[in-house]
Order: C-alpha cells, then sequence, then structure tokens
C-alpha cells in the first residue's frame, strides 16, 4: 500500500475535541498546498472522511441494506466494511470513530476495519468537562449526562430504528471507551489529550502531524493553530450560518472550548459519582484530582 492510499481512524468519545482535530488537519494541509484557499469553509472543507458509523457508506461497502438488521446483527460484519475502498480514497484518509473499538454485538471483532489501517488517534478529554460539553450539544439535564458517562450501554443511536443517517455507535462508561481504544494491539495508537491541544498546542500538534504523515513544519503548525483557536472557529461557524454537525436545538457547535467548567458546573455529587465510577482510567489519565464532600 503506497503511503497517498493510507487512512487513519481519529477516534473519542464524543465532545473530547475530534472536530477540532478534524479541522487543523483540514487546516495543515490546505496551508501546505501549493495554492491555499483564501479561508477555511467548515461546511465546505471540512472533508477528512466518512464516519465509520455512516449507514449509507456501510450499506455500500457491505451490499446490504442495514435496515433489515438489528444492531446486534450489524456489528459482527461493521468490521468487514472500508477493507478495500478506503485504501483507494484519496483525500479521505481520517475517518471520525464514536463507536468503542469493540461492541458487545461484535463477537470478539472491532467494529471498524482494521486492513490497511495505518494507526489511530484517540483523542481524550476530562470526563467533567465531556458531561458539561454533551449537556449543551444534545441539550440533555447534566445529571443525564453524567449517568451516560458511567453506562456500561450507553450509545448513540441506541434504540433500533429503520432508517437514519447513522447507524447504533456503541460507547459503554468512559473509561471503557478509553481503554478499548488505547489499550488494543491491532493498530498503532497516538493518544491525545483535549487538555494537552490547548495548553501544548505545537508540542502536541507537532506529534500528531508527524504520526499521520503530515507536514512537520513548525510556522505551518503554528498558523494552523492560530487559524483554529476556539475564537477563529466561532467566527468561521458564524461566516456559513452553522457548522452543519450541529444539532438543531444546539445554539452553536464551537462553545467555550476551555478546560475547568465541569468543576464549576456540576454538582459536588456528580463530581464524586464520576470520580469513583472512573478512578482508574481518570488516574491513569492525569485527571485524578481529589473530589471531597
Amino acid at each position: 500500500m503506497t503511503e497517498e492510499h493510507s487512512y487513519w481512524y481519529l477516534a473519542s468519545y464524543p465532545k473530547s475535541g475530534n472536530t477540532w482535530c478534524r479541522v487543523f488537519i483540514t487546516e495543515l494541509m490546505r496551508l501546505a498546498s501549493a495554492e491555499p484557499n483564501d479561508e477555511l469553509n467548515l461546511n465546505r472543507d471540512i472533508e477528512t472522511g466518512a464516519i465509520a458509523s455512516s449507514r449509507l457508506w456501510l450499506d455500500d461497502q457491505l451490499g446490504i441494506n442495514s435496515c433489515d438488521l438489528s444492531f446486534s446483527e450489524l456489528d459482527p460484519l461493521r468490521g468487514g466494511a472500508g477493507a478495500s475502498a478506503w485504501l483507494f480514497a484519496e483525500g479521505e484518509r481520517f475517518h471520525k470513530v464514536h463507536d468503542a473499538f469493540k461492541s458487545p454485538d461484535s463477537h470478539g471483532r472491532p467494529v471498524v476495519s482494521t486492513t490497511g489501517c495505518s494507526g489511530v488517534v484517540y483523542i481524550l478529554r476530562h470526563p467533567e468537562d465531556v458531561a458539561v460539553s454533551l449537556s449543551h450539544f444534545y441539550s440533555w439535564p447534566l445529571d443525564r449526562c453524567v449517568a451516560s458517562l458511567l453506562d456500561p450501554n450507553a450509545a448513540l443511536v441506541q434504540g433500533e430504528r429503520f432508517g437514519g443517517r447513522q447507524v447504533r455507535q456503541y460507547m459503554g462508561r468512559w473509561d471503557q471507551h478509553v481503554s478499548s481504544w488505547c489499550d488494543q494491539n491491532q493498530l498503532p495508537v497516538l493518544i491525545m489529550r483535549y487538555e494537552d491541544m490547548l495548553a501544548k498546542g505545537l508540542e502536541t500538534f507537532t506529534k500528531l502531524a508527524i504520526f499521520l504523515g503530515l507536514p512537520n513544519d513548525e510556522n505551518l503548525i503554528l498558523q494552523a493553530l492560530e487559524n483554529t483557536s476556539i475564537d477563529r472557529l466561532k467566527k468561521l461557524e458564524d461566516d456559513v450560518g452553522g457548522f452543519a454537525e450541529k444539532p438543531a436545538k444546539c445554539e452553536r457547535f464551537f462553545r467555550s472550548g476551555r478546560t475547568g467548567e465541569g468543576a464549576e458546573r456540576l454538582t459536588l455529587d456528580q463530581r464524586i459519582r464520576l470520580a469513583k465510577g472512573l478512578s482508574d482510567a481518570m488516574t491513569r489519565f492525569d485527571y485524578g484530582e481529589d473530589v471531597d464532600a
């Protein structure tokens, strides 16, 4: 397989910085091109590749009508999708994934193709801040978001339904999702903490560029970071009248982007529940500050 036909996964629990990572990759490649356009257009230019849970894409690759299958019947088949197609999709090389690496219904198999895959970037964020971001994004009460992070059956598109643009994405508890990707041994993995993306941007995104085989040029990386800062992304979202990936009830996709909102917004009880339920993974990734009554 030639380098230009390589593909990677950008995996994360929802609201952890995946879209920022995708926009940065797009902007870095745009700046490195021979004749970059004047400015990034969020609704036109973010074409890093199909999300792994796309129903239309899965149906095309598997030669099925997924509406005829339950999610438990579909999950064991999903790893066969993309084994050849993604290898030759030039310009669509970085595929967003919110699924855990495996699901309880996938019979021990990954729910994504690993054939020809060069690796996975796993992006994680403090679960307290994820809870706040989920609340704004889905218009959910904070307690529902905390419960979802602790739910071993948590999934996007939970109920069996016909149609819809995406199939079920099993996530499990936040710590299960993290370990499913970070501890798998079938694909190389680069782990990126959202907090480091903010606080140590040049160092963190340089590692990303090297891992993905993108231009490792300090000036380009710094310019791409400036062009994809939260304030810049808010303006770009306003320029296109709203980001296409924003739910209808969500006021805006790019909102705060900062760390520490969970400690400010969650109740002490909610923080304690997360700290106790997710303690091992939180400690492992330096999210283990004491939360006491």
